[in-house]
């Protein structure tokens, strides 16, 4: 959805994580790309708030990292303003697209909160990406432009 000229994407745990990680330099890019593009005000970014916590959960396993940076990390997204709380009709939603696609509740929260938002969900994961490419409103993070 495009609203006044700025297109509309939610994005899931997998593509934030990039701008973290310097794992998958093509996949990074483009996340970076996306990142780049809502601070410049081109485009619009959201994502519900059980993102948060799978960011916190995913960098307070990873050693390498420490609390001072996943701190700031944290703190990036918070600043950013894209998190918003989920409602029981997106729930519900979730739970209905979670089974009709065999996917975790947690990942069709992503989707769900995508279709009441208006927009793309852009996603990195793509194993969660092949189980629900047929699905509209979905983009994999490398065919983000």
């Amino acid at each position: 959805m495009t609203v006044l000229g700025r297109k509309r994407y939610v994005v899931d745990a997998s593509v934030i994580l990039k701008w973290f990680s310097r794992a998958g330099e093509g996949e990074t890019e483009k996340a970076i790309a996306l990142r780049d593009a809502y601070s410049k005000g081109t485009i619009e970014l959201y994502a519900p708030e059980l993102l948060i916590y799978e960011i916190a959960n995913v960098l307070r396993y990873k050693e390498a990292i420490n609390a001072e940076l996943i701190s700031k990390a944290i703190a990036s997204i918070y600043d950013m303003d894209i998190l918003i709380p989920v409602n029981s009709r997106i729930m519900i939603n979730a739970v209905r697209l979670a089974r009709k696609h065999g996917i975790t509740v947690y990942d069709s929260t992503y989707l769900s909160f995508a279709r009441e938002a208006g927009g793309l969900l852009i996603t990195a994961d793509k194993k969660l990406y092949k189980k629900i490419e047929d699905t509209p409103g979905i983009l994999y993070i490398n065919d983000y432009e």
